[in-house]
This record gives structure tokens, C-alpha cells and sequence, in this order.
């Protein structure tokens, strides 16, 4: 599943979305999901697109729409996600 992002002006800012799903994924951070029928789980993020987010829970895959999610959390927080990472 490619990475789909919207193109971007200088005068814009990325999306937060994207930004937070990115680090999460690179830095392989297990994170908490908070589904909208109040269940829980600990996965890491393999995936994403403008639709769904692809998890790894327990070492199976699982594909889970972005409208199905209410939260998702680190486990320790992180100093800016806004902040450039390539020149």
C-alpha cells in the first residue's frame, strides 16, 4: 500500500496525519489503537494511505480503516513531528 500525500507549497504545512503515522512507522514505535467500538490494541504501523492503516499485532497484519479509529497513542512522547527531516 503506497504512501499517499497531498503536494505541498512552501507556504503550507504537511499534514499532521501523515507526519505522526510516518515517525511512528520509521522508528518502528509500538503504539496503542483506540477503535471507535472501544476496543484496544498494541501494533506497530507497517502502512498507510489516505484510507487505511496497515498493523502489525502479534506478529499477523491487520488492515484497519481510518474512519474505525478514534485514537492513537505512543508510548513516550515526541519533541516536534513538525520539524523537517530533510533539507
Amino acid at each position: 500500500m503506497a504512501q499517499v500525500s497531498e503536494p505541498r507549497t512552501a507556504s503550507t504545512q504537511p499534514n499532521i496525519q501523515d507526519v505522526f503515522l510516518n515517525h511512528a512507522r520509521r522508528e518502528r514505535l509500538s503504539v496503542s489503537v483506540h477503535l471507535i467500538d472501544g476496543r484496544r490494541f498494541e501494533a506497530r504501523i507497517k502502512n498507510f494511505d489516505r484510507f487505511a492503516v496497515v498493523v502489525e499485532v502479534n506478529g499477523v497484519d491487520h488492515l484497519v480503516f481510518k474512519h474505525a479509529i478514534a485514537t492513537i497513542a505512543t508510548e513516550r512522547s515526541i519533541a516536534n513531528y513538525l520539524t523537517p527531516h530533510q533539507p
